[in-house]
C-alpha cells in the first residue's frame, strides 16, 4: 500500500484544531451513513418477508390452477372412447361418433373450456368438439395454427398456456400427449381466455397485480399498472435469465417497487406492486430522524466554516497581502497560492522520488514495485491516465527525462500493457523495468533505463522500450584506430562509397557501447573530420558537443557525418581537378614550346618534370581526356596547317619543321587528324 511519508503539516496548532473539528464532522456523518443503512435493511427486510409470502401463495394457488386443467384434461385423454379416436388406426363409425359425442359433451359441461380437439397422427385425422371430423387435416384443416400445434411435440406431457385468437373469441390452448410413445395422438384443450385471466389474477386478489409470460406479453392486469409492467420488464427479464425466479424490485428513489415470482410449472411471471409508506410507516419516522442529524451536522459544518474565516483565514490573507506588494493583482491572488502549494507538493515529492532512485528506502511503496519513465513533462496528466487505465496503486513524479512512475503489485506484463497504453494516450515514449523488491534494486533499473534513454536514437519509432535492451550496452567496447583510418583515408582519396561503408563499421562497432563511450568515440571522429576540414578550408562543425543532445533517430546521426563527407569529398575532388588541370597546363606550356624537337615525347617530359612517364601520362589524360602522345601529334599538325596555308615551302620541309623526321608518317598522321593529304588541304585553302 502506498504511503505519503512523513508530513509536518499538523506541527501548527490552528491546523490541529481543524483536524479535530474535521474529525468530529466526519464521526457525525458517519452516524448519519449508519442510520440511513439501518433504515434500508429494515426497509430490505420487510419487503423479502412479504415477497416471500407473495411467492409461496403464488406457487400454491397457481399449482391448483393448473391442476384443475390437468386433470379434466387426463380424464379425457385417457377415456375410452377418446383413446380410441386417438390411437387406432380405422375407427368405426359407432366408435367416432361416440367418441366424438363425448368429446362435445365434456366441453359442454366445463365452466372453462370453450373448445377441444383430437388429432390422430396414424390417420392425419382432427376431431372437434363442435361435431366436427376432418380426415387428411395437413391438407384439408382450415386453422392451419390449430393443426401446426397438435401435431407438435415436445419434451413434457403438455404444453401450454399458448394464447391465441381464434373464431371463438380469445383462448388459452393446451396441448397434451405421450411424448415417449410415438404416434399417439393429441388432445388440445382450448380454455376461454377471461376466466383464465379471472383465475390468474385473483391469486392475488385485493392486491395491484399483473401476469406475464415468459416473453414479456401481459396476460393480465390490474386498471393503471399496464404501463408500469412494460417499464419493468427489460430489468426483470436480466434477473430471469441470470437464474433469479423470485424477487424485488425498487424504484432508484425507493418509494415503490414490485414484488415478482416465476412459476416452476408454467413458466407464467407475477408481478404485485407495492408502495413503501404504505408497508412500512416506521421508516418515515426513522427518516425524520435522520434528517435532524443531517441538520445537526450541517450546524457543526457552518461552526467549522466560521473557525476557519476567523482562525485559518488570517495566514492566508498575510500570504496574499505579500504577493498583493510584489505586484499580483486580487484576482490572480488565489490562482497563484493555488500554484505555489502545488508546485511546492509536486517538488516534494519529486525529491523523494529522487532519493528512493538514489537507493534510499523512504517507505514510500509497497514491494514489488516498477518504475516506468516517460518523457512527458506533465505528472497531472500521467495521473490522470494511469487512474483511467489500471487501479494499481501508483506515485508519479517529475523526472530529469519528463516523469517517473513507481507501479506498485504490478506484474511484468502488467507494466507492458500500462506502458503501451500510456504511450498512446500521452503521445510520449515509455521506458519500463521489471518488478523490483528494493530501493537500491530500483535505483540500478534507474541507471539502465537512463542509459536507454540517452541511446534512444538506435530504436527510432519503437514507443516502448525495455529495461532488458539495456543489458546491450554493459559490455566494454573499443574502436580500432585502423577502422578511423580507413574512414580518413578513403576521404583523402575522395571515395565518397568507401567512406560511407567506413563508418557503418565504425558505427555497428560503437552502437553496443555505454552512452559515455558512444559519444567520446563520436567526438574523437568529428575532431579528425574537423581537422581535415580546416586543411582543405573548410568550416569545422562546431557543435560537436551538442551532436546526441536530443537526438531521437541514428538517421539523423547518419546524415550529419554524410553531409561532412560529402563535403570534405567534393572540396577534394576540386583541389585534385586544379591540381590536375596545373598539371597539364604544364605539359601543354612544354609541348607548345618544343614540337619542333623531333625528340619530344611522354618519356622526356616526365623526365623533365620528374615524374613516373606512365604516371604523369594517366593524370594528363584525367585532366585532358587525350594523352601526351596525342597531344604532341595535335599541336604539331596544327602548326603544319598554319604553315601550309601562310608559305609555300615543301610538305618535307614543313615536316622537319614541325618536329617529325619522317614525311611519310607525317602524311599517315596529317591524314589521320585532318582527313586529307597535305597537299590536298594546301590545295583547298588556295581555291
Amino acid at each position: 500500500m502506498l504511503r505519503t511519508g512523513k508530513t509536518t503539516v499538523f506541527q501548527r496548532a490552528s491546523l490541529r484544531r481543524a483536524a479535530v473539528i474535521l474529525l468530529i464532522i466526519a464521526v457525525f456523518l458517519s452516524m448519519f451513513l449508519l442510520f440511513i443503512q439501518m433504515s434500508q435493511e429494515s426497509l430490505i427486510q420487510s419487503l423479502t418477508q412479504l415477497n416471500n409470502e407473495f411467492v409461496e401463495q403464488v406457487d400454491t394457488i397457481s399449482g391448483t390452477l393448473l391442476e384443475i386443467i390437468h386433470n379434466a384434461a387426463m380424464q379425457m385423454f385417457y377415456s375410452r372412447s377418446l383413446a380410441k379416436l386417438r390411437t387406432l388406426d380405422s375407427v368405426s363409425n359407432a366408435e367416432r361418433i361416440a367418441g366424438m359425442r363425448d368429446l362435445g359433451s365434456w366441453v359442454s359441461s366445463s365452466t372453462f373450456l370453450s373448445s377441444a380437439l383430437i388429432y390422430n397422427a396414424h390417420t392425419d385425422t382432427m376431431y372437434t368438439s363442435g361435431g366436427a371430423h376432418v380426415p387428411n387435416a395437413g391438407q384439408t384443416y382450415a386453422d392451419h395454427s390449430t393443426y401446426d400445434l397438435m401435431v407438435s411435440r415436445a419434451r413434457h406431457g403438455f404444453t401450454g398456456p399458448v394464447k391465441r385468437e381464434s373464431a371463438e373469441g380469445e383462448i388459452y390452448s393446451f396441448l397434451f400427449f405421450e411424448p415417449n410413445v410415438p404416434n399417439s395422438g393429441a388432445l388440445l384443450l382450448n380454455v376461454r381466455a377471461p376466466w383464465f385471466e379471472n383465475q390468474l389474477l385473483g391469486l392475488s386478489s385485493g392486491h395491484n397485480s399483473v401476469v406475464l409470460n415468459s416473453q414479456g406479453e401481459v396476460l393480465a392486469a390490474n386498471e393503471g399498472l399496464l404501463s408500469g409492467a412494460v417499464q419493468v420488464w427489460p430489468e426483470l427479464s436480466t434477473r430471469l435469465e441470470d437464474g433469479e425466479a423470485h424477487g424485488i424490485i425498487l424504484d432508484p428513489r425507493g418509494n415503490s417497487g414490485w414484488m415478482y415470482a416465476q412459476l416452476r410449472n408454467s413458466g407464467l411471471i407475477y408481478l404485485r406492486s407495492f408502495d413503501t409508506s404504505e408497508l412500512l410507516p416506521g421508516l418515515a419516522r426513522v427518516r425524520n430522524f435522520a434528517l435532524g442529524l443531517l441538520l445537526a451536522v450541517s450546524s457543526v459544518l457552518v461552526i467549522g466554516a466560521l473557525y476557519t474565516v476567523l482562525v485559518l483565514y488570517p495566514p492566508v490573507q498575510a500570504v496574499r497581502e505579500a504577493l498583493h506588494k510584489l505586484g499580483s493583482s486580487h484576482g490572480d491572488m488565489a490562482v497563484v497560492m493555488d500554484r505555489l502549494v502545488e508546485s511546492r507538493m509536486e517538488q516534494q515529492l519529486a525529491d523523494e522520488v529522487a532519493r528512493l532512485l538514489q537507493g534510499e528506502e523512504l517507505g514510500l511503496l509497497e514491494y514489488p514495485a516498477s518504475l516506468i519513465l516517460l518523457n512527458c513533462s506533465d505528472p497531472k496528466s500521467v495521473r490522470s491516465a494511469l487512474a483511467k487505465i489500471t487501479p494499481l496503486p501508483a506515485i508519479v513524479a517529475a523526472a530529469p527525462i519528463g516523469c517517473a512512475a513507481l507501479i506498485s503489485r504490478a506484474s511484468e506484463q502488467q507494466v507492458l500493457d500500462l506502458c503501451l497504453a500510456l504511450s498512446d494516450v500521452l503521445s510520449c515514449r515509455c521506458l519500463y523495468g521489471t518488478p523490483k523488491e528494493s530501493a537500491a534494486e530500483l535505483s540500478r533499473c534507474h541507471a539502465s533505463l537512463q542509459e536507454l534513454w540517452q541511446m534512444r536514437f538506435l530504436y527510432a519509432g519503437q514507443a516502448v522500450l525495455s529495461e532488458k535492451l539495456a543489458a546491450s550496452f554493459s559490455q566494454p567496447v573499443e574502436l580500432a584506430d585502423k577502422d578511423v583510418s580507413a574512414l580518413l583515408s578513403a576521404l583523402r582519396s575522395g571515395s565518397l562509397d568507401e567512406a560511407r561503408a567506413a563508418w557503418k563499421e565504425i558505427f555497428e562497432q560503437i552502437r553496443t557501447a555505454k552512452f559515455t563511450d558512444f559519444r567520446f568515440f563520436l567526438r574523437s571522429i568529428l575532431q579528425d573530420l574537423g581537422a581535415m576540414q580546416s586543411e582543405l578550408g573548410l568550416d569545422p562543425f562546431t557543435e560537436t558537443s551538442q551532436v546526441l543532445e536530443g537526438l531521437e533517430d541514428a538517421a539523423q546521426l547518419h546524415r550529419l557525418l554524410d553531409g561532412i563527407f560529402q563535403q570534405i569529398v567534393d572540396r577534394q575532388q576540386e583541389r585534385r581537378r586544379s591540381s590536375l588541370e596545373l598539371l597539364a597546363a604544364k605539359v601543354d606550356d612544354r609541348i607548345a614550346a618544343g614540337y619542333g624537337d623531333v625528340s619530344l615525347s611522354a618519356h622526356g617530359i616526365a623526365d623533365e618534370m620528374g615524374m613516373n612517364p606512365v604516371y604523369l601520362s594517366r593524370l594528363y589524360k584525367e585532366a585532358t581526356g587525350v594523352s601526351i602522345v596525342d597531344a604532341i601529334k595535335k599541336v604539331r599538325i596544327d602548326r603544319a596547317k598554319q604553315l601550309l596555308r601562310a608559305t609555300d615551302a615543301s610538305v618535307k620541309d614543313i615536316a622537319e619543321q614541325v618536329g617529325f623526321a619522317n614525311d611519310k608518317y607525317f602524311f599517315v598522321v596529317f591524314k589521320e587528324l585532318c582527313g586529307t593529304t597535305p597537299k590536298e588541304y594546301r590545295g583547298s585553302c588556295q581555291q
